[in-house]
């Protein structure tokens, strides 16, 4: 299950720059971040997506798919 979901709160929608900050801020070792980019109105959320991931990485996250996850988790 996720655990980060910045497009459930109206006041982290506001700009690319809140999300990215609001993902980063919030993203803990093991978690799932699930963003609603698909929808044509969730343009600062695709927008967001570049800084996230940047400043994720640049506090040592990786990033892998949701099965990986789950068997690295399996392995604690």
């Amino acid at each position: 299950m996720w655990d980060v979901e910045p497009n459930s709160y109206p006041d982290v929608d506001a700009s690319a720059t809140v999300t990215a900050a609001y993902v980063v801020s919030h993203v803990r070792p093991g978690s799932i971040v699930v963003l609603h980019a698909m929808y044509p109105a969730r343009e600062a959320t695709r927008e967001a997506l570049g800084p996230a991931i940047d400043g994720l990485r640049a506090r040592g996250y990786r990033f892998v798919t949701v099965s990986q996850l789950l068997a690295l988790r399996g392995k604690g």
